[in-house]
C-alpha cells in the first residue's frame, strides 16, 4: 500500500504534464461534435489523425549510426551531444495497450554534433532496460500495470491488487562526468553508458543508482542547475498513507560527478499532510521555490485502482473551493552541513521558509527563477486557472473522442514576489503577475547558463497559431505545433514559427554559440534552437535547427533540417551536454 501511493504521488503531476504538453495534440482538419466551437483543436488548423498516429512504437533500436547532413552544421555550433528522453512504446508484443503515454517505456534520442566534422552527425536511439521493459519482453506482453491506469496481461483477475508498478524512466536525461542518468519522479535513476545508452551496471534493476547512498526514494525528473556553483538541485518525494505525510526531500549534486558533497548523510526535507502535485520547481541563488496547492487523496478512486479499474494517478484530488496557491521559498542555506533542524520541516511553522500566497492556479512546468535587484523573486511559469486530474480510461487516452475535454488552456506568465513583505511586488508600471503568451504555451525552455540568472528570453512549444479563449473554460486546451521566442520584457517582440498541421515540436533545447557568453544581457539570445519533429502522418521524425539572435530571427525558420533514421514518437524532455564527443570512425 506505501509503495502503492508513494509513486502515485511524485507520479500524478507527470499526468498532468502529460496531458496537455508533451501531447503536442493534432486534431482533425474537419470539425468535430465532440469539440468546443473555438476549441483550438479546430481553430489551429492541426490534424488529429496525424497526432493519434504518432502515438505509435518506435519501430527499432539502432546503434550509432552516422548521418549524412543536406547542410554543413554552422561553425559556431558547439561539439556536443543532444540527448533526448521520452515515452516511445505504446503497446506491448501481445498487443495490450498503454492507456496513457506516461506509462510507456522510455527511450533515449541521442546525436552527437562535432565541429570539425560539419557534414555528419552520429546517431543512436535505445530503449531503457528498466525492470518492467526486460519483463515485457521476455513474456510478449504486458508485466506490470502502471500508474496512469495501464494494466498488464491476463485481464482484470491478473490486475486485482496488483500495486508493484512499472518504472518506465521516460521523463528527462541529464549528462555527467561519464554517465548519463535517465529520470522518473517515481523512482531512482537509471545510469546509461552515454554512446551506447546501455545499462552501465546490468539490466533490470541493477542498472538503477541510489547516488552512492544518497537516495533512499524518488528523484525527481526536473534537476534545476546552478551555474554559478556548478551543481543541480533536486527533490524527490513519498507519500505514506498510513502517517497521512508527503514527504519531500531536497537534493543538490555536483554537476560533473552527480554526487553529493554533504558530510552528514541527512537532506533537507518538509512535510505535508497530503500528496502535493509536485512535478517541477525553481531554483534562484539563495532559494529552492516551490508552488504548492491543496489537494487529498480520493479514497474511492484509490479504492477502483486498486481493484484494477483505474491509475492511481487519478486518487489525488485538487481542492477547487481553496483561494491560493503558495509560492514556498526554502533558503538554500539549509543544505550547509552546519544546519539543525532540517528534517521533516513544516514549511507553514518554520520561520526559516517563507510562503506567499497568491490567486490558486496550476503549474506544472516553470521556465526559470531570479532575484532581481530590488531583492524581489522574479520567475516566469506555464500555469492554467484550472485542471481535472484522471486516469481512468478503457482505451487508449489519445484515442478518445477529445483529450482536452478536462484540460484548461495555458499561459506563459511572470510573477513578481516581495520576498521581504511576503507579498507581491507593487508599484511597478508593469501588471503582476504579467501576462506574457496565451498561444497554449508548454514546455519553457532557457539556455542552461541563464539558470539562476536575469533572463529575457523564453522558448516554448506553442498552438499553430494564435488562440482566443476563455482561461476559466475546460475543454479549450489544445495542440503545440509552433515554437516560440517570447520577450518577457516587451511582448511586441515576440516570435512564431508554425510548423505545417500534421508536424509536431516537442520541447526545444538552446545551445549557446562556440565564444558566446548568454549570460550578458547583449548575448543572451546567442543561441541555437534545436527541437524534434514529429511528423504523425508519414511516422518520420526530424530535427530542425533554428539560429535565435536577434529580431526576427526565429521566424525566418530553420537554418537546417535533417531527417532521422528512425521514427521517434512524442517525446519528453532532455539536454545539450556540449563537449561530450565520440569519434565517429570509432563508433
Amino acid at each position: 500500500m506505501i509503495t502503492l501511493f508513494t509513486t502515485t504521488a511524485t507520479a500524478v503531476l507527470t499526468i498532468l504534464l502529460a496531458c496537455f504538453l508533451s501531447q503536442s495534440l493534432a486534431f482533425s482538419k474537419s470539425p468535430s461534435k465532440h469539440f468546443l466551437p473555438n476549441s483550438p483543436i479546430i481553430t489551429t488548423g492541426v490534424d488529429f489523425a496525424a497526432w493519434k498516429n504518432a502515438f505509435s512504437n518506435c519501430p527499432r533500436e539502432l546503434e550509432p549510426t552516422i548521418i549524412e547532413l543536406p547542410e554543413a552544421i554552422p561553425p559556431d555550433f558547439p561539439t556536443g551531444t543532444y540527448y533526448r528522453n521520452g515515452h516511445a512504446r505504446f503497446c506491448a508484443d501481445d498487443a495490450t495497450p498503454c492507456l496513457h503515454p506516461f506509462d510507456a517505456d522510455g527511450m533515449i534520442v541521442a546525436i552527437t554534433f562535432d565541429s570539425s566534422n560539419p557534414s555528419q552527425v552520429l546517431f543512436r536511439n535505445k530503449f531503457i532496460e528498466t525492470e518492467g521493459y526486460i519483463k515485457d519482453k521476455e513474456m510478449a506482453g504486458m508485466s506490470q500495470r502502471g500508474l496512469f491506469g495501464t494494466k498488464k496481461t491476463g485481464g482484470r483477475i491478473a490486475n486485482l491488487f496488483q500495486m508493484d508498478y512499472k518504472h518506465v524512466a521516460n521523463t528527462n536525461v541529464i549528462h555527467s562526468g561519464e554517465s548519463l542518468y535517465a529520470l522518473w519522479e517515481g523512482g531512482k535513476p537509471y545510469l546509461l553508458d552515454p554512446l551506447t545508452l546501455c545499462n552501465k551496471n546490468g539490466k533490470g534493476k541493477a542498472g538503477l543508482t541510489d547516488l552512492d547512498g544518497l537516495l533512499s526514494d524518488n528523484f525527481s525528473a526536473h534537476p534545476r542547475y546552478d551555474p554559478v556553483q556548478k551543481t543541480y538541485v533536486n527533490f524527490g518525494s513519498v507519500f505514506d498513507p498510513i502517517k497521512s505525510e508527503f514527504k519531500v526531500s531536497l537534493y543538490e549534486v555536483d554537476a560533473t560527478t552527480f554526487r553529493s558533497k554533504r558530510k552528514t548523510g541527512s537532506v533537507p526535507n518538509f512535510v505535508l499532510d497530503s500528496p502535493a502535485l509536485l512535478h517541477d520547481f525553481m531554483l534562484t541563488l539563495n532559494y529552492c521555490i516551490f508552488i504548492i496547492n491543496d489537494t487529498r487523496v480520493n479514497i474511492m478512486s484509490a479504492v477502483k485502482a486498486m481493484f484494477g479499474f483505474g491509475g492511481f494517478a487519478g486518487s489525488i484530488e485538487v481542492d477547487k473551493d481553496a483561494e491560493y496557491s503558495f509560492v514556498v521559498l526554502i533558503p538554500r542555506s539549509l543544505f550547509d552541513d552546519e544546519q539543525d533542524d532540517v528534517d521533516c520541516m513544516d514549511l507553514f511553522q518554520d520561520e526559516r521558509i517563507i510562503v506567499v500566497p497568491i490567486d490558486r492556479h496550476f503549474a506544472f512546468h516553470h521556465a526559470n527563477a531570479f532575484e532581481d535587484m530590488e531583492g524581489n523573486l522574479v520567475f516566469d511559469t506555464v500555469q492554467m486557472d484550472d485542471m481535472e486530474l484522471g486516469a481512468d480510461f478503457e482505451d487508449p487516452f489519445w484515442q478518445i473522442d477529445n483529450p482536452f475535454k478536462e484540460v484548461f488552456p495555458t499561459r506563459l506568465m511572470r510573477y513578481t514576489i516581495d520576498i521581504q513583505n511576503k507579498t507581491l511586488a507593487l508599484g511597478s508600471e508593469q501588471p503582476n503577475p504579467k501576462v506574457l503568451t496565451t498561444r497554449l504555451p508548454e514546455f519553457p525552455s532557457i539556455p542552461r547558463d541563464i539558470s539562476t540568472k536575469r533572463h529575457r528570453y523564453i522558448y516554448p512549444a506553442v498552438a499553430r497559431k494564435q488562440v482566443n479563449v476563455e482561461p476559466k473554460i475546460g475543454g479549450l486546451g489544445g495542440p503545440v505545433a509552433a515554437v516560440a521566442k517570447i520577450d518577457a520584457e516587451d511582448s511586441a517582440n515576440n516570435q512564431y514559427f508554425s510548423f505545417e498541421p500534421h508536424e509536431f515540436p516537442g520541447e526545444a533545447i538552446l545551445v549557446p554559440k562556440t565564444g558566446r557568453n548568454v549570460a550578458l544581457p547583449s548575448e543572451e539570445d546567442a543561441c541555437y534552437l534545436l527541437v524534434q519533429l514529429v511528423n504523425g502522418k508519414e511516422l518520420t521524425t526530424d530535427v530542425a535547427i533554428f539560429d535565435v539572435e536577434g529580431n526576427a530571427s526565429l521566424e525566418k525558420g530553420p537554418i537546417l533540417r535533417f531527417p532521422l533514421p528512425v521514427f521517434t514518437p512524442h517525446m519528453l524532455h532532455g539536454s545539450f551536454a556540449e563537449g561530450v564527443e565520440f569519434r565517429f570512425g570509432e563508433s
